[in-house]
């Protein structure tokens, strides 16, 4: 037991009359990487919660190093080693890296703060952990990833002997999160013992030494004594088998249909981009945050602007100067932030899918929106797009994220795009709505013959989803790569091969 960091013993926990946890149980050890997964609204914040001493739970126990808890509080629990990392980096911008590692804590001379101890102080824990960065610079200035170990190394000053990391990946590129893991990595062979939550099952199998799954509030260990793989925890997240769509990345046929032709596409950030799209294929891309990738996509949904180069759809030159030009061109683009681009909560599921559409296909004679068009075309979705609700005039802030998710993607279809371009699609949602929104697309492309642009940072996903794949750096496509037998390693191995030598196009560009 002298290795045993936490236990959690039979907890439940009621809100009201619904029974959010249900005899939970699991161990955690010094030194190791828990993960903690779980569809959203499964428990794992209320488990995450009770642990961290805010919530209280009705029956059971947590014990820290052997010593019952329950009765204490946050602030308690934090000064004897729990600490909470949370999702988006919780810095004080406008202050220095050293004052937010000290935060609360600032050293005193008499009644003034000591600044020549702070920061001296405050380098000798950032060489400690590893981070080299002025403690004097402001850590609003910082990336990040490094935003996320000031986090940390916060955490680690405060006495962490457990520190709960909540999807610490959100928003990093692939880069930073290799290297947050070897940050978290090395303080694991120190002692540190890590709750890691995330939707990246490639992560947690790469990453963790236990996992535990939460559904309907019952815990489900996820390893249970065999190697760790990503099927096999989908299908404890989902209860049920959940096959990973894999796409048979199609041969490029010379006598394809061409759709769309990008010639020297040029902007505050992309440079002298050429890029042919054929009609029916997925194209991945690949590329640091400013790399180019995203630019391209909300350039060629008119979300930002050229200063240079061409669009020819049919061979003739089109103009997308903002997202109304492109949905006439039958470009439909899925924005990487739902909440702030891609949905309306207090209108309901019909309203959202044919948003796109009313002043169009679902507009009457009168001018007024056809009602019985619009719910016709919102149930058709509906079905195929398998969104858990009780009707289509359920609002939509009272879905579930992956069925936010599900609307947002089915919205962009119902414009029968001939382009569909997909930013970060699968993002913080859960297994099973991830892997339908999948099939879906998949579907699109070989019913319809829509060409898919698909950008994300879950190489995996990438690898099984797409036909080739766009490699971008400092706003330049470097290399354009056929989907032939790639594995994950190669794709980081590419990526970072471009990286090194971001100026010169490689023999890879146009091979398509």
């Amino acid at each position: 037991m002298e290795d045993i960091i936490l236990q959690v013993e039979n907890i439940s926990k009621n809100f009201g009359m619904t029974q959010a946890l249900k005899n939970v149980n699991f161990t955690i050890r010094k030194g190791t990487i828990h993960s903690l997964l779980g569809r959203n609204g499964a428990g794992k914040s209320t488990v995450v919660n009770i642990i961290a001493g805010i919530y209280r739970q009705n029956t059971g126990s947590v014990l820290l190093e052997g010593k019952e808890i329950s009765s204490y509080s946050v602030f308690d629990r934090q000064n004897m080693g729990i600490k909470i990392v949370p999702q988006h980096a919780s810095i004080v911008p406008d202050l220095t890296v050293g004052e937010n590692i000290f935060l609360g804590v600032w050293p005193k001379k008499r009644v003034f703060v000591d600044w020549k101890r702070l920061y001296k102080d405050a380098e000798e824990e950032l060489d400690r952990y590893g981070l080299h960065v002025d403690p004097k610079k402001k850590v609003g200035s910082l990336n990040g990833v490094d935003q996320r170990k000031v986090n940390i190394i916060r955490a680690m000053h405060g006495g962490a002997k457990l520190i709960i990391l909540d999807e610490p990946t959100t928003a990093l590129s692939s880069r930073e999160r290799e290297e947050l893991f070897v940050f978290v990595n090395e303080l694991k062979k120190k002692g540190t013992a890590f709750i890691f939550i995330s939707h990246y099952l490639q992560e947690v199998v790469d990453l963790s030494d236990d996992v535990t799954v939460i559904r309907d509030g019952k815990s489900f260990p996820g390893a249970d004594g065999e190697v760790l793989n990503e099927e096999k925890l989908a299908n404890l997240i989902a209860g049920e088998d959940v096959e990973l769509v894999c796409r048979d990345p199609k041969e490029h046929d010379k006598e394809r249909e061409l759709l769309l032709e990008c010639r020297n596409l040029t902007g505050d950030i992309l440079k002298d981009v050429n890029i042919s799209f054929y009609k029916g294929e997925i194209v991945g891309l690949v590329g640091f945050p400013g790399s180019g990738a995203r630019e391209l996509c909300r350039t060629l949904f008119g979300m930002e602007k050229l200063t240079g180069g061409e669009i020819l759809k049919g061979g003739s030159r089109i103009r997308v100067q903002n997202p109304s030009d492109a949905i006439a061109r039958g470009i439909a683009y899925v924005s990487y932030d739902r909440h702030k681009e891609g949905i309306v909560g207090l209108m309901s599921i019909r309203e959202n899918i044919g948003m796109s559409l009313f002043n169009t296909k679902l507009k009457n004679r009168l001018g007024l929106i056809d009602k019985t068009k619009s719910e016709q075309m919102a149930s058709g979705y509906f079905e195929e797009f398998h969104i858990k609700a009780n009707s289509t005039e359920d609002r939509l802030d009272s879905l579930s994220g992956g069925n936010q998710q599900k609307v947002v993607v089915a919205k962009s279809v119902s414009i029968e795009p001939e382009l569909l371009i997909l930013d970060e699609p699968t993002i913080g949602i859960d297994i099973k709505s991830r892997e339908e929104i999948i099939e879906n697309v998949n579907k699109i492309t070989e019913e319809k013959n829509t060409s898919v642009l698909y950008l994300t940072n879950d190489f995996d996903e990438l690898l099984r989803t797409v036909d080739r794949i766009l490699f971008f750096r400092d706003g330049r496509l470097l290399q354009d790569v056929r989907n032939q037998n790639l594995s994950h390693e190669d794709v980081i191995q590419i990526r970072d091969a471009v990286g090194t030598d971001a100026g010169k196009r490689t023999e890879e560009v146009g091979r398509i």
